[in-house]
């Protein structure tokens, strides 16, 4: 699994803080793990550190996703008199959960091939 300085400088990551980074990877190698149950994956060629970058990938799109959950539950803000309120996030839609699964396959494909099919090994 990568580490932050991985994330950093090589797949020149710039989203996801520090400390926040193990959480994600951890969550990124879940899904990657999954992909490998369900398609036949290999590297890109001429893709160095295909696997790592392609976590990496997820991982950011997971962090925007969280990022932007977060943000639906600001009903309202004010700047005077410092006034906020916040409600429950609306539940993600179906298509919405679809929608960013598929998303987490189109990041990771950019590194990494991914056919549908009888998986070797």
């Amino acid at each position: 699994m990568p580490d932050y300085t991985f994330y950093t400088d090589a797949y020149l990551g710039e989203d996801i803080p520090e400390d926040d980074f193990p959480r994600y990877a951890k969550r990124a190698a879940a899904k990657l793990a999954y992909f490998h149950q369900v398609f036949r994956v290999s590297a890109r060629p001429g893709i160095p550190d295909a696997e790592d970058n392609a976590l990496c990938a997820i991982a950011d799109a997971m962090y925007e996703f969280d990022g932007e959950d977060k943000r639906r539950g600001l009903a309202s803000a004010s700047v005077g008199s410092v006034s906020e309120t916040y409600t429950a996030p609306a539940e993600l839609s179906a298509t919405t959960l679809y929608l960013r699964e598929s998303y987490f396959r189109q990041v990771a494909a950019d590194f990494l091939l991914m056919k549908r099919g009888v998986r070797h090994g």
